[in-house]
């Protein structure tokens, strides 16, 4: 398509499916709907909750009950005012739709209210009360730690269709085109307006980006940290400039442990976890330029639930001593391995060197719909290889990817153990109750082995520097945002 005046053209590495945010399930449709939909508070880039649609919130005394202040003078893009029932309404009909992962993207955050249960019964959430058109009432059956968290997520904005289209409160307006989204400023924003004026969203392959950023055929590309731009920091690759920034997405080579699959037996995962773990330095030289950080451990350093790094290395030695058997095994049945991302082709290329049989049909050339599909839907591989957002502070951040009921789990990955400390840990209020719990929930996850966890790659953004510059020098964990980019 013909790129209108003054445009900047940013590369993303894959299609979206579906751009309603009670829909997402993939960090793509985040980076984009961010731009267009806002929930009631955000996590700020020191990991501190900020209002956002909601101007104020009061918990009850026994936490069972929370309470917003709606900022009614947001604006909608066909400019009408925010109010409380848009966000009731959005989540209702949210759950109404059909899934496209696992679970219903809302049920980590909407699960413990009072009638969640009952929804389909009712048409409605008891626990969601609208009280005049300014404020928001939650009653939760349980007390939740961090319901604030799981609010602040993408997926918990308002919303409204109009014409045929969803809008929202945010700085842009997003119009799909083909294989673009065009992004054009609300008028009616309330808060400092974009400096882009006109952006339009590409999908770009990561194994072409770098040249096209060379080119100047595109000015940014989101989630960068799947390019591999060695010497980026350095200066090297003038005129691309380089932004790193937090730990913002876990490495996770997945393991199907359904009933009846390979990965049923805990052995196997034991073995496979150490044989890629006797190996890391071949993750650490693939994924030099990526800005990958290599940690077994599923909580960060500054988390609870962290344990010692001798404790988490003595689980993973544990499991030497089943790899000959893990490999044998293979031979019987062959392992289905899948990633739609080319970067992980050194995982196949080094399992097949150490004897393990993968079928003739496992490759890393999926399409992020078709990886998507098998993890949330057909449950077909045996080795799918993801990543995963890095949550800030609270351990139960890490309940999207673990808990049954989150937002990105996968029946595939489903360990017992894993998954009832995840659950069990929800209903803990005492800060400091939470290491011990979390410590033993941080053993259970490299024993049980829902995943292999390699490490992070850190957030990061690369831009021409000839047409953009960044208003800052790092990145948080939470921030997708083209929002700090403006014009050189």
């Amino acid at each position: 398509m013909s790129v209108p005046k003054n445009s900047y053209i940013v590369g993303l590495y894959a299609k979206w499916e579906v751009l309603i945010p009670s829909l997402q399930h993939s960090l793509v449709e985040d980076a984009i709907m961010e731009y267009q939909f806002e929930p009631l508070v955000r996590i700020g880039e020191k990991g501190i909750i900020e209002p956002l649609s909601a101007k104020s919130w009061k918990f009850s005394g026994d936490y069972k009950i929370l309470r917003f202040k709606i900022d009614t003078s947001r604006r909608f893009s066909d400019g009408s005012n925010l109010c409380a029932i848009d966000f009731k309404r959005s989540w209702e009909e949210g759950l109404r739709m059909e899934s496209k992962s696992a679970n219903s993207s809302l049920a980590d955050g909407l699960g413990n209210l009072k009638g969640y249960n009952r929804f389909k019964e009712k048409g409605e959430i008891e626990g969601i009360k609208v009280i005049g058109e300014d404020e928001l009432e939650l009653i939760f059956e349980k007390p939740v730690r961090i319901a604030l968290v799981h609010l602040s997520g993408g997926r918990f904005s308002a919303y409204k269709k109009v014409n045929n289209r969803y809008i929202g409160t945010g700085p842009y307006v997003i119009d799909e085109k083909g294989d673009d989204v065009i992004l054009t400023p609300n008028i009616y924003y309330r808060n400092e307006r974009p400096k882009l004026s006109n952006v339009i969203i590409r999908v770009v392959s990561p194994d072409i980006a770098l040249e096209k950023l060379k080119s100047g055929e595109i000015d940014a590309y989101l989630f960068s940290e799947r390019l591999n731009l060695l010497g980026c920091e350095e200066g090297k690759l003038n005129p691309i400039n380089c932004v790193n920034g937090q730990e913002a997405s876990h490495v996770v080579i997945n393991l199907n442990g359904l009933r009846g699959r390979f990965f049923s037996d805990s052995n196997h995962r034991l073995g496979f976890q150490s044989l890629i773990w006797k190996n890391i330095d071949l993750a650490k030289e693939s994924f030099k330029g990526y800005g990958f950080i290599a940690d077994p451990q599923s909580f960060l350093k500054f988390q609870a639930g962290r344990i010692a790094d001798s404790e988490a290395e003595a689980i993973i030695r544990s499991g030497e001593k089943y790899i000959n058997r893990f490999i044998k095994a293979t031979h019987k049945q062959p392992l289905y391995l899948v990633s739609s991302n080319c970067a992980w082709a050194w995982l196949a290329d080094f399992l097949r060197k150490e004897g393990v049989k993968l079928t003739e049909n496992s490759n890393v050339n999926f399409t992020l719909k078709e990886d998507l599909d098998m993890y949330y839907k057909t449950f077909k591989p045996d080795i799918i290889s993801l990543t995963a957002s890095v949550a800030d502070g609270d351990p139960d951040g890490l309940y999207h990817l673990l808990g049954r009921n989150g937002a990105i789990f996968s029946p595939m990955m489903e360990r017992k153990k894993v998954c009832d400390g995840m659950e069990k840990g929800r209903k803990i209020l005492d800060p400091l109750m939470l290491p011990a719990h979390y410590k033993k929930v941080s053993e259970d996850i490299l024993k049980e082995v829902p995943y292999v966890h390699l490490g992070y790659f850190v957030r990061r953004m690369a831009y021409n520097g000839n047409r953009l510059k960044y208003r800052g020098s790092l990145i948080g964990r939470n921030s997708l945002s083209i929002m700090s980019l403006e014009p050189r």
